[in-house]
């Protein structure tokens, strides 16, 4: 295991993008588990396909090797639409907070990211760190 410092399991919001014109930008929350290089968990996302559901669950098993993210999502039950597994190959940020890749499903190719919930108080904390490291001189 090259450079894995800590582990990823936790929740996950995301979207995830079609080639141009294909579906829409699709929101989704992964919760994941990590064992050693190995990752299992749920990823929760709108069902787009069949009318009348409001969402879909997907089942996540894959690998991490440092900042190497690569699994694969399949659906239970085989749901006309979502019969077939998607690969996703992403990059985790080197402050562990953020993936960015790409999924492929048979010959679909989109984007994806992920972000834990922490990934915008972070932002905002460094804003704050950044303001405070130069503060306003007021002269009397």
């Amino acid at each position: 295991m090259t450079g894995q410092s800590s582990s990823i399991a936790g929740e996950w919001q995301g979207t995830f993008a079609y080639p141009e014109g294909t579906g829409p930008t699709t929101p989704f929350v992964a919760v994941i588990e990590q064992t050693g290089r190995g990752l299992s968990g749920t990823i929760i996302e709108p069902n787009t396909i069949t009318p009348g559901y409001r969402s879909i669950e997907a089942v996540l098993s894959g690998l991490r090797d440092g900042s190497l993210i690569d699994f694969t999502k399949t659906y239970p039950g085989g749901e006309w639409g979502y019969e077939n597994p998607v690969d996703y190959v992403g990059s985790l940020s080197s402050d562990g907070l953020q993936i960015l890749g790409t999924w492929s499903l048979l010959d679909l190719t989109g984007t994806f990211e992920m972000h834990r919930d922490g990934f915008l108080q972070d932002e905002q904390s460094e804003e704050l760190e950044q303001a405070s490291a130069n503060p306003l001189s007021v002269t009397p």
